[in-house]
Protein backbone atom coordinates (compact mmCIF):
# COMPACT_ATOMS: atom_id res chain seq x y z
CA UNK A 1 0.00 0.00 0.00
CA UNK A 2 1.49 3.31 -0.74
CA UNK A 3 2.23 5.60 1.88
CA UNK A 4 0.02 8.50 1.42
CA UNK A 5 1.25 12.17 1.71
CA UNK A 6 1.20 13.74 5.05
CA UNK A 7 -0.85 17.07 5.76
CA UNK A 8 2.06 19.42 4.82
CA UNK A 9 2.65 18.56 1.71
CA UNK A 10 -1.06 18.31 0.84
CA UNK A 11 -1.43 21.52 1.96
CA UNK A 12 1.67 22.89 0.40
CA UNK A 13 -0.02 21.00 -3.15
CA UNK A 14 -2.97 22.60 -2.48
CA UNK A 15 -1.58 26.04 -3.94
CA UNK A 16 1.31 27.25 -5.87
CA UNK A 17 2.03 30.31 -3.72
CA UNK A 18 2.03 27.39 -0.29
CA UNK A 19 4.91 25.34 -2.10
CA UNK A 20 7.29 27.06 0.14
CA UNK A 21 5.58 26.84 3.44
CA UNK A 22 7.77 25.95 6.73
CA UNK A 23 6.98 22.23 8.35
CA UNK A 24 7.04 25.03 11.59
CA UNK A 25 6.56 28.68 12.34
CA UNK A 26 8.47 30.14 15.40
CA UNK A 27 7.63 33.12 17.11
CA UNK A 28 8.65 36.35 18.65
CA UNK A 29 9.72 35.99 22.47
CA UNK A 30 8.32 37.83 25.19
CA UNK A 31 10.43 39.00 27.93
CA UNK A 32 9.63 37.22 31.15
CA UNK A 33 7.99 34.20 29.09
CA UNK A 34 9.62 30.98 28.44
CA UNK A 35 10.76 30.29 24.77
CA UNK A 36 7.99 28.72 22.86
CA UNK A 37 8.80 25.26 21.04
CA UNK A 38 7.99 25.44 17.36
CA UNK A 39 4.60 24.92 16.16
CA UNK A 40 4.23 22.64 12.91
CA UNK A 41 2.24 24.72 10.49
CA UNK A 42 -0.72 22.40 10.19
CA UNK A 43 -1.76 23.47 14.22
CA UNK A 44 -1.14 27.17 13.86
CA UNK A 45 -4.29 29.41 14.84
CA UNK A 46 -4.84 32.20 12.67
CA UNK A 47 -3.23 34.38 15.62
CA UNK A 48 -0.33 32.18 15.89
CA UNK A 49 0.49 32.43 11.98
CA UNK A 50 0.14 36.01 12.33
CA UNK A 51 2.98 36.01 14.89
CA UNK A 52 5.21 33.81 12.85
CA UNK A 53 4.53 36.19 9.90
CA UNK A 54 6.15 39.50 12.34
CA UNK A 55 9.18 36.33 13.17
CA UNK A 56 9.96 35.80 9.64
CA UNK A 57 9.92 39.47 8.36
CA UNK A 58 12.41 40.06 11.36
CA UNK A 59 14.06 37.17 9.74
CA UNK A 60 14.19 38.95 6.65
CA UNK A 61 15.27 42.07 7.60
CA UNK A 62 17.94 41.04 9.43
CA UNK A 63 19.27 38.39 6.51
CA UNK A 64 19.21 41.23 4.12
CA UNK A 65 21.16 43.70 6.33
CA UNK A 66 23.99 40.58 6.32
CA UNK A 67 23.51 40.50 2.52
CA UNK A 68 23.60 44.67 1.66
CA UNK A 69 26.89 44.78 4.54
CA UNK A 70 28.66 41.92 2.44
CA UNK A 71 27.66 43.42 -0.96
CA UNK A 72 29.24 46.97 0.11
CA UNK A 73 32.92 44.80 1.77
CA UNK A 74 32.76 43.35 -1.93
CA UNK A 75 33.12 46.57 -3.71
CA UNK A 76 34.63 48.25 -1.09
CA UNK A 77 37.10 45.78 -1.55
CA UNK A 78 37.32 46.41 -5.48
CA UNK A 79 37.27 49.89 -5.06
CA UNK A 80 40.58 49.21 -2.99
CA UNK A 81 41.96 47.31 -5.95
CA UNK A 82 41.96 43.71 -4.59
CA UNK A 83 41.19 41.07 -6.59
CA UNK A 84 39.98 37.38 -6.00
CA UNK A 85 42.40 36.22 -3.74
CA UNK A 86 43.02 38.69 -1.73
CA UNK A 87 41.37 39.20 1.59
CA UNK A 88 38.67 41.80 1.40
CA UNK A 89 38.70 43.14 4.83
CA UNK A 90 42.39 43.73 5.48
CA UNK A 91 42.37 45.37 2.40
CA UNK A 92 39.25 47.77 3.26
CA UNK A 93 40.33 48.54 6.48
CA UNK A 94 44.21 48.87 5.26
CA UNK A 95 42.27 51.74 3.25
CA UNK A 96 40.43 53.06 5.78
CA UNK A 97 43.27 53.28 7.70
CA UNK A 98 45.35 55.74 5.20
Amino acid sequence: MPEQPDEITLLRKASYGLEDLPQTITFPQRLGNEPREPLRVVEATVDEIAFAIVEAERDSSAAYRRADALKRLYKFAREAGCIGGDRAAAAVMKKEGQ
